[in-house]
């Protein structure tokens, strides 16, 4: 198989665009979109095509992109698979706030953590 450069240009555009498609259905607000892309406040009308990402961005992407499947794999129903993000959480990890404000109030690591607890909930359900 052959392996895929997720800093080749049009790649991350590619993963752009569709991170901020899921975001939109997550309905993330335009501030949660730039903080958790860490885009400036006129990323709509920007350039795709001439436009840099740094490597911070491209790994926010990524995150955004496995999050995404991570749902798809845990839930059937397009409520939680959408929904999730914006739906408050009392698991101790989230401590009552909604997993989009847990990733666009934090560091990098708390993607991880959120992609660790979506992954665990997919685990206890096929047990």
């Amino acid at each position: 198989m052959q392996e895929i450069d997720c800093y080749e240009p049009k790649i991350v555009r590619i993963g752009m665009r569709t991170a901020l498609t899921i975001l939109d259905k997550w309905k993330c607000t335009q501030l949660q979109v730039q903080a958790v892309l860490n885009l400036p406040e006129n990323y709509k009308s920007l350039d795709f095509e001439k436009v840099s990402f740094n490597r911070e961005q491209i790994k926010r992407v990524s995150y955004i992109l496995n999050i995404h499947a991570s749902l798809r794999t845990t839930f059937t129903n397009p409520e939680n698979v959408y929904g999730f993000m914006n739906m408050a959480n009392n698991n101790k990890c989230f401590n009552g706030i909604k997993p989009i404000d847990f990733i666009c109030n934090g560091e990098i690591e708390n993607f991880q953590s959120l992609l660790e607890h979506i992954d665990s909930l997919f685990e206890r359900t096929i047990r």
